[in-house]
């Protein structure tokens, strides 16, 4: 017998990443109970840092304050967007963490003492009280009797040597992704001092960012266009963020934001980096291995699984299992613990040891197994989302230089390769085609350039269908019965996108999640895209047109396949009305 039991956690390292990922294969093989957490080993080599630690530096001087499009001026568009950010990582939960930091400001409140710089919000996990705050600050009479705008420039090294600092004082500093998300219209800060002052500051500046780089700490810029003026980051910003070719300095001047959709797209862009889902070898033969990166190309959004609370305290519980003797009630250890099997009237024991080598099918990894046409891959193989394989320079040095060798070579032979994936130790193993890409031949490490590793079903899976014989329409016994049923199914049959509809399930879920995270009476109504609006008014021309066309089959009492033609009418009318 085994009992389980709960008891209360203060530790949790959840693994931060695109909606939840976890270790590769997590979600098609679950562990065995037999092994042990020694033994439950996953070619998954997860991130020492595992929490994103995300400072916005903003621009509150005079220029960012003015009024533009829509009544709005750059400063208030820049506080809507970080509320937004609070709130998606309030809902989303995990340990990551934020703060708020003005520089140009006519208060100072900063651990150095540094002028015109203003820390206003301490970075820390998000939570209602952040985002409240963020709103207070929105309303820019309050922000000006309270912080204040500058009447001259903050020296713009000492805005990065605050954020350095509060990065420093964080005991987690190690385990997280440092980044700070710069906020400004002014291509160049200091300017007004005067040019060799200026020429100093730009210099500091540029050392500055080069700590924050060595400190493992990302400078992210996100510019405004202000006034209509262009934003030119090779005034002063290119030599902060290592720009040097002039083709990344003009592609970045286009990239700069216009209103507050274009710049909360282009920072969620910046600030969501692409994170592998699992790093494992390649082997090919016995000697050669090439370290990989394993990318997840689309997942289903999916309600977070719910998490058990102590009613007392409110912390996250664990559960732990024990196993008991059923004589004697004593709780057993693993050693007392054995397997059988029934051969005749004997029982063979097996130790957890020998169970173990039982189901070894070899370390966890990817194996080369050999090649094939490229013709060979057929579509209806691919039954499940497929991988994205980079190169990892660091865990194998040579890995690039191997691996694009063998995805040219493959491409130029119009190959694929068949490779054996075992997840991690103990699991069965899948076979998988990796077909080569390479998206822009100028450019050879380009993102989409890689290798898709698409599962390949097994022969059980594979099986033909027999359908049994379906009615033919008959024109003779009703005329145009077939002409009209065309008609019809050409009606029901729309241009519809389903990514052009969100799940309302989903935003009703997230809705209230918000709501209590917010600490909101009632949660925001979601309008649910997919019911007609106003009543069916809105599609009254189509119902007509169908009516129209279910009108020209004539109504007779015999019944074609088990389905009459009043059935046709009523199911047309069940369509739309659901």
């Amino acid at each position: 017998r085994r009992s389980s039991s709960r008891m209360s956690s203060s530790f949790d390292f959840p693994f931060f990443g695109s909606s939840g990922s976890g270790a590769f294969g997590s979600n098609d093989f679950a562990f065995d109970e037999d092994l042990d957490d020694d033994n439950r080993q996953s070619i998954a080599a997860r991130y020492e840092k595992t929490r994103d630690s995300v400072i916005f530096l903003v621009d509150s001087s005079e220029k960012m304050m003015k009024t533009g499009a829509e009544d709005k001026s750059s400063f208030d568009i820049v506080l809507e967007l970080v509320k937004n950010v609070v709130q998606n990582k309030l809902i989303q939960g995990g340990s990551n963490e934020i703060g708020v930091c003005f520089y140009n400001t006519e208060k100072a409140k900063n651990s150095n003492g540094f002028a015109g710089i203003y820390n206003a919000i301490e970075l820390d996990e998000p939570d209602a009280k952040m985002v409240k705050e963020l709103e207070r600050l929105s309303d820019q009479k309050i922000f000006r009797d309270e912080i204040g705008t500058g009447a001259s420039e903050c020296e713009f090294h000492r805005a990065l040597w605050t954020c350095s600092a509060v990065f420093s004082r964080r005991k987690n500093a190690k385990i997280s992704f440092q980044q700070i998300m710069l906020f400004t219209g002014n291509d160049r800060p200091n300017f007004t001092m005067g040019g060799a002052k200026y020429a100093e500051l730009k210099t500091k500046a540029t050392q500055k960012a080069r700590d924050l780089d060595d400190l493992d700490i990302n400078l992210v810029l996100n510019p405004i266009n202000v006034d209509g003026t262009q934003f030119k980051i090779s005034h002063f910003f290119a030599d902060l963020l290592v720009v040097e070719d002039e083709d990344g300095i003009a592609k970045f001047d286009e990239q700069v934001a216009l209103n507050f959709e274009d710049l909360k797209g282009k920072c969620y862009k910046r600030m969501f980096k692409k994170r592998a889902l699992a790093s494992c070898p390649m082997t090919i033969g016995d000697d050669i291995k090439i370290g990989l990166k394993l990318y997840s190309t689309i997942r289903a959004a999916t309600k977070r699984s719910p998490v058990q609370l102590d009613s007392r305290v409110n912390q996250k519980l664990t559960c732990v299992t024990k196993w008991v003797c059923g004589e004697t009630g004593a709780v057993l250890e693993d050693y007392q613990i054995n397997h059988f099997y029934p051969y005749g009237r004997e029982k063979v024991k097996f130790t957890k040891a020998e169970m173990t080598d039982i189901k070894d099918f070899g370390p966890p990894g990817i194996k080369l197994m050999g090649f094939k046409p490229r013709s060979y891959l057929k579509w209806e193989q691919n039954c499940k989302s497929p991988l994205f394989l980079r190169p990892d320079e660091g865990q194998v040095k040579g890995s690039t230089t191997a691996f694009w060798a063998l995805l040219e070579e493959m491409i130029n032979l119009r190959k694929i390769a068949i490779a054996r994936v075992i997840y991690r130790k103990a699991s069965v193993p899948r076979f998988a085609a990796l077909l080569p890409v390479k998206e822009n031949e100028k450019d050879p490490w380009d993102d989409k350039t890689g290798m898709y590793m698409i599962f390949l079903p097994f022969s059980d899976d594979t099986r033909s269908l027999d359908f049994p014989p379906q009615p033919v329409a008959d024109d003779e016994k009703i005329p145009g019965l077939i002409e009209s049923t065309r008609k019809l199914i050409t009606a029901l049959v729309g241009d519809v996108n389903p990514e052009s509809y969100q799940n309302p399930s989903l935003q009703k879920h997230y809705r209230a999640l918000e709501a209590m995270a917010l600490e909101r009476e009632e949660p925001e109504a979601v309008e649910d895209e997919l019911v007609p609006s106003d009543g069916f008014q809105d599609i009254e021309a189509e119902i007509k047109a169908i009516e129209d066309i279910v009108n020209e089959i004539e109504v007779v009492e015999q019944s074609i396949g088990n389905i009459s033609i009043n059935t046709i009418d009523t199911i047309c009318t069940h369509k739309f009305k659901n």
